[in-house]
């Protein structure tokens, strides 16, 4: 009980679901593997198709923004955010480091560029990978794309472009080179710009309905991709060969011919694979962030839900989405009942509705089924808990009303008599079920619970950072048949400890992934998983063992 030791057992990253479209562009390419290449949060992701498999480059400590991939189609850069970012040249092969490129920037990297003969990665600042340094000599309030074409000795002179009377002056989203110093953007309004060195010399109008964000060249012509939701395909003049739109293709299409070329596009946080038909590959939550995480009690299944108003119900063994919902409002909490036949939803907006029962105005932070399934508890940001009783239509049957601010976590006693919540003013309070009447810490005192998602309490005090506030650590689970705890952390950081964890200063196992703040962590229902979700609207899953385990699997 007081061993301050870390714990005999360890986390793997397993697989990351979801991709990242958001505030992100041109992040997803093939490698010479025929891999597909792009990154989740801190992590950079190398996904066979094939085989269904992913690796996973793991050198950034902070969000990744950028990537580049280097003309022979083997080295990949990316670039993070950060006060002191920098770029990681790795093996997309071996998902090893390569190079560092560090100094020089500040606040993000948003962009990267390898140079045609691949000896120069660029970035807003373009850092060759051994000596040569090189800095843009101009201000740009926000630099969106980034390409190579002639570089003189050491130095890069900008020059503007010259719009003239062919086209109105916009934003430029992108850009492309192609022969005989023609150059191609993608602009706000939908068109395609042709350029000839410095000069504007005509436009493709309404190439696309909204901006072009992504503008992509190769012998046989080009894509682009718009805000619309749709890809096309050029020839090399630029005339219109196909059109692809992908809003019409939310699942994806299975079937269809298959020429030599393929090709990935991407919109919001879902990949397509697409030859004649675009087939769905990866997907994942979008907009605003991503709190609400529950496991199924007896499937390997997980349920996710987010601001952008979805609910997810992924497969925890084929590592993919199954099932999916969209809601009119933003998901903050979601709670499987102890059979798994029923899933409550919280809402952050507006009412809140439990089975069509209004209650509270506020966000629904934290609920959960009572043992045996008789009650669901819902804690709410107006510092109240509300309990109805499932077989009565979750008729409500008692309310907590003791805490002075939000509720943060909620767990059930394994009587299912005694319910405790945290709130946000740093409060551990405890109440009797079902009608909600307080109850001292002395009464519940050697008291067993069904489960631990709470920060506060002796039996975690050993989690908390010196000098720390409560916001430090957003999210616990306890796995009580290995005694070990999960934590989820303001600095992206997943954490192993004992459980109970009682005493200050206790070891423990990190490991990184995620780069934003960890908002949920959860044991998968057989234990053989955790998974994490962060603000940034990522999904990882690692896997668990413990060293009796990893010597059983050795001696077999």
């Amino acid at each position: 009980m007081s061993d301050r030791s870390a714990p005999g057992c360890r986390l793997r990253l397993d697989w990351v679901y979801g991709y990242r479209g958001h505030q992100c562009r041109n992040n997803l390419f093939y490698t010479a593997g025929k891999e597909v290449v792009y990154f989740v949060a801190g992590v950079g992701v190398v996904y066979n198709t094939r085989e269904h498999s992913q690796r996973f480059y793991m050198g950034h400590n902070d969000d990744i923004i950028s990537l580049a991939l280097h003309p022979e189609r083997s080295l990949v850069a990316t670039g993070q955010v950060g006060k002191d970012p920098y770029v990681c040249v790795w093996d997309s092969f071996t998902a090893q480091t390569v190079s560092l490129l560090r100094d020089g920037h500040t606040h993000g990297i948003a962009c990267l560029a390898f140079s045609p003969d691949g000896q120069v990665p660029g970035t807003h600042t373009c850092t060759h990978t051994q000596t040569l340094s090189f800095r843009l000599s101009m201000f740009v309030p926000l630099v969106l794309d980034l390409q190579f074409w002639a570089l003189c000795g050491n130095a890069l002179t900008p020059k503007r472009g010259i719009f003239g009377k062919a086209g109105d002056l916009q934003t430029i989203l992108c850009v492309a080179s192609a022969k005989e110093d023609i150059t191609y953007s993608g602009a706000l309004n939908g068109d395609v710009y042709v350029w000839k060195g410095l000069n504007l010399i005509r436009t493709v109008q309404s190439a696309h309905g909204a901006g072009i964000f992504s503008l992509f060249s190769c012998e046989e012509g080009f894509a682009t991709g718009g805000r619309d939701g749709c890809i096309r395909l050029w020839d090399v003049d630029f005339k219109p060969i196909t059109k692809i739109d992908l809003r019409e293709a939310e699942q994806g299409y299975k079937g269809g011919n298959v020429p030599d070329r393929t090709n990935t596009a991407k919109q919001k946080h879902e990949e397509y694979l697409y030859r004649d038909k675009p087939l769905l590959i990866m997907q994942g939550h979008s907009e605003g962030e991503l709190w609400a995480l529950d496991i199924h009690p007896k499937k390997p299944l997980a349920v996710t839900g987010s601001d952008d108003r979805s609910v997810r119900l992924w497969s925890l063994v084929d590592h993919a989405l199954i099932a999916r919902c969209n809601m009119e409002e933003a998901v903050r909490s979601v709670a499987f009942s102890m059979d798994g036949s029923q899933l409550a939803l919280g809402m952050k907006d507006d009412m809140t509705e439990v089975v069509h029962i209004k209650d509270r105005k506020e966000v629904i932070h934290e609920m959960k089924f009572s043992p045996d399934g008789a009650y669901l508890a819902v804690g709410s940001n107006d510092g109240l808990v509300d309990v109805y009783a499932v077989a009565q239509r979750y008729k409500k049957v008692g309310e907590c009303c003791k805490s002075s601010s939000f509720i943060t976590h909620l767990d059930w006693s394994l009587d299912g008599k005694v319910l405790q919540t945290n709130d946000g003013a740093g409060e551990r309070l405890f109440y009797r079920m079902p009608l909600g009447k307080p109850v001292s810490k002395e009464e519940v005192k050697n008291q067993l619970w069904a489960s631990w998602s709470g920060i506060l309490g002796s039996e975690v005090n050993g989690i908390w950072p010196k000098y720390s506030d409560s916001t430090a650590v957003h999210a616990v689970d306890a796995n009580h048949a290995a005694a070990v705890l999960i934590t989820g952390d303001d600095l992206g950081l997943v954490k192993l400890f004992r459980f109970p964890c009682l005493k200050k200063g206790a070891k423990f196992k990190k490991y990184i992934g995620h780069s934003a703040h960890v908002t949920n962590v959860r044991w998968s229902h057989d234990l053989q998983w955790v998974l994490t979700t962060d603000s940034e609207v990522s999904v990882l899953a690692e896997g668990f063992s413990s060293e009796r385990h990893l010597c059983a699997g050795l001696l077999r």
